[in-house]
């Protein structure tokens, strides 16, 4: 397992085939950071479009870095967890606006949230929904 460091900003690693994100909390993502992450998982995925795990908690993502990041290319499906209201609010309002192409869910549980990451694909497109 490696371990990549997003600008001090958060980690991303690769474990049992999905891609794992963890923002620090308070966290400011910004344009040069976003594209960190992308970097980061062109490096850990090497081509591959694998599932990825995004904790959110207390993060905050400027408009230009939400429209880059993440990469519809190289994801196939993304779990967000959150552990708050704010959280949940925050993820409810952006998943519209994250690019189609690969399901996203947002979840409260690390546990629920890899299970599904890690269930057979085959459902079509971005889902904005939640799940516990």
């Amino acid at each position: 397992m490696s371990t990549v460091d997003i600008k001090g900003k958060g980690t991303m690693e690769l474990s049992n085939g999905v891609l794992i994100l963890r923002w620090k909390r308070g966290a400011y993502v910004g344009i040069d950071v976003a594209r960190a992450a992308l970097e980061a998982i062109s490096a850990l995925g090497r081509g591959n479009r694998l599932p990825m795990l995004v904790e959110i908690q207390g993060v905050t993502h400027s408009a230009a870095a939400r429209k880059v990041f993440p990469d519809p290319s190289s994801v196939s499906r993304m779990a967000l967890l959150g552990s708050s209201p704010v959280d949940r609010v925050v993820a409810m309002f952006r998943l519209p606006l994250l690019p189609a192409g690969f399901p996203i869910r947002y979840f409260t549980s690390a546990d629920k949230a890899m299970a599904w990451l890690l269930e057979p694909s085959g459902e079509p497109g971005a889902e904005p929904g939640s799940s516990r």
